[in-house]
């Protein structure tokens, strides 16, 4: 086609490309313009939408992390901390009260005689470990089976030595999901191998073996002889709650205190240590103040991006977007929102913690009515702040601003394997512009071959003019 474009103007005298450009772009322009206009709009909506979104994303975000730090909930205190540690679980106080820390819980421990060489065989055959309660202190004087199922450890020619040993316990144990570790420690006696359980008086093992007699060395039970020593018994924890003692299996725990975990470090008789946990109220009125003021921002951006055109200004990105209208509209009714289920008189909505809204839209908050709620009912104060961004289950509803900002971030970025409604515009206006420019690609050749037997069909005429001119000169010289 370039070819026939420079040929043109070859007859006509008129300059066909710059007329078929001009056609083509007349044709276009208009067309192109639209186009580009859709194309502006949709880019500002996809632009305001990812803002809006990020500042929904970001409250939640900022809330959230709030919560699960602690800064609303109970604040630890114990009065020696290397006795034992204090976490509450967030909406949970603790009242003052004594916990004594009789004992630790430990786990059974037993050890082999030396080796002088690890890699030296050990004899083949089976050792049996079963659980129960283990009695005495060094040697077992008595043993009662406990629940668990035993544990069988082969000792196969691979695994015929000390660090074999070893090696198929800790094999075996993993297998079984089993808090079972061996371990070998050495000195200048020779390479021992150590045996330890889980911790909890249930807990504790003997060991039978069965094959070569050698394997008898790691042995363990009532009346075995030369088998493994016993340096540990297997042992409960014994705490003592305000004078009454309680038995647990493990140093870390949860079922005692309600809404704490305590972590056993110490065993310190007879020195009683002082735990409690409450809110700080400072830092709860703080909480619905900060609220209060994060709500005005993000409305105020809102308003700002869904403002229709007004007398000098233009109207907002997202002017006609129902979404962040719906949005908004929620936002203000928050206040008056039941956000916890009902208990008694205690509050359930953030109006019944001083905080309003007024005719303009405005957050504000009531400080003396705040004040009573954090001091009254600071659990219930804790309750309705972390509803806000409830992650939500089989049980519990989602919380407010995280449904919102689930459902803005739907409208932004589609749901899953669906593309957004903004998303499919700016597709559809890529496609519509590739068509555009198809046409106008046919339209131009199509003007290119019309001119360009245009142009033949002058070039014709002249030649044929030039001729009878030629031929009428000739008669008249003739003539003459």
């Amino acid at each position: 086609m370039d070819n026939i474009v420079n040929s043109l103007n070859a007859g006509s005298g008129i300059d066909v490309k710059a007329l078929t450009d001009s056609l083509v772009a007349a044709e276009r322009d208009p067309r192109a313009e639209l186009l580009d206009a859709r194309q502006t709009r949709v880019d500002a909506r996809i632009s305001a939408t990812a803002q809006f979104r990020s500042g929904l994303d970001g409250v939640v975000t900022a809330l959230d992390t709030r919560i699960r730090s602690g800064a609303l909930s109970g604040i630890p205190s114990v009065s020696d901390p290397s006795v034992l540690g204090l976490a509450v679980t967030p909406g949970a106080t603790v009242r003052r009260q004594q916990v004594e820390v009789r004992a630790l819980a430990q786990g059974q421990t037993l050890s082999s005689a030396p080796i002088a060489n690890p890699d030296a065989p050990v004899g083949q055959g089976t050792l049996t470990l079963r659980f129960g309660t283990v009695a005495g202190t060094a040697a077992a004087t008595g043993f009662s089976a406990g629940t668990a199922a035993d544990l069988s450890v082969v000792i196969g020619p691979d695994r015929d030595s000390l660090t074999g040993l070893r090696n198929a316990i800790n094999d075996a144990a993993a297998a079984a999901g089993l808090a079972i570790e061996a371990r070998i420690l050495s000195d200048a006696a020779g390479a021992r191998l150590q045996i330890r359980g889980a911790s909890g008086e249930a807990a504790g093992f003997v060991i039978e073996t069965s094959g070569d007699p050698q394997l008898g060395r790691f042995a363990f039970g009532v009346g075995v002889a030369g088998g493994l020593e016993r340096s540990q018994a297997a042992a409960d924890a014994r705490v003592a709650v305000d004078g009454l003692e309680l038995r647990r299996a493990t140093n870390r725990i949860a079922d005692l205190v309600p809404g704490a975990t305590l972590t056993l470090t110490r065993a310190a008789p007879g020195q009683p240590v002082t735990i409690e946990a409450q809110r700080n109220a400072t830092e709860l009125g703080q909480a619905v103040r900060d609220l209060a003021q994060t709500f005005n921002e993000l409305r105020a951006f809102g308003r700002e991006l869904s403002a229709g055109a007004a007398t000098g200004a233009s109207a907002g990105a997202l002017a006609s977007d129902g979404t962040t209208r719906r949005v908004l509209q929620r936002l203000g009714g928050l206040t008056t929102e039941a956000l916890v289920p009902a208990n008694g008189s205690q509050p359930t909505r953030l109006a019944d913690l001083g905080l309003s809204v007024d005719r303009t839209g405005t957050f504000l908050v009531d400080e003396t009515r705040l004040a009573r709620a954090v001091s009254e009912q600071p659990a219930a104060v804790e309750a309705i702040v972390g509803a806000l961004t409830a992650r939500g289950g089989p049980s519990a509803p989602e919380g407010a601003l995280r449904q919102m900002a689930r459902q803005f971030r739907t409208v932004a970025e589609g749901s899953p394997g669906q593309p957004s409604a903004l998303q499919r515009e700016a597709r559809a206006i890529a496609a519509e512009r590739a068509l555009l420019d198809a046409r106008m690609e046919r339209l131009r050749d199509s003007y290119t071959r019309q001119f360009t037997e245009l142009d033949r069909a002058v070039g014709q005429s002249r030649q044929l003019r030039t001729y009878l001119q030629q031929q009428i000169d000739l008669w008249t010289n003739r003539n003459d």
